[in-house]
């Protein structure tokens, strides 16, 4: 698990993220203040789009697509609260990472059996 690093509080940002494997996901995410959260507006990967997904704190968000794509992406919270805030990110009060093939299935066992 890394986290993606290099996000500012600016309300809009498009960015290329490597997996661990060098291969590139596109990202944009968007935050919202009257929805009062940040959206991933759009992921590509491969041939692979995902459009409007509320980034929420969560160990795998992309759980549902495990069989589609080969990582996970996650939020953790230092402030124990959703990322409510345009500075969120920023400010380290939230944590956006990527999570590798074997992340991902860890992530799974835990969710099945609730040890990892």
């Amino acid at each position: 698990m890394y986290p993606i690093q290099n996000i500012t509080s600016d309300p809009l940002q498009s960015m290329t993220v490597n997996l661990y494997n060098g291969q590139p996901v596109q990202l944009t995410i968007y935050f919202i203040p009257q929805q009062a959260g940040w959206f991933i507006t759009s992921l590509s990967y491969g041939t692979f789009t995902l459009n409007g997904l509320r980034i929420t704190n969560s160990p795998n968000f992309l759980y549902q697509f495990k069989n589609i794509i080969p990582f996970g992406m996650g939020c953790n919270s230092t402030q124990n609260r959703e990322p409510s805030q345009q500075q969120d990110f920023y400010s380290g009060a939230n944590v956006l990472f990527l999570l590798d093939n074997q992340e991902v299935e860890e992530v799974t066992e835990f969710l099945k059996n609730g040890n990892s």
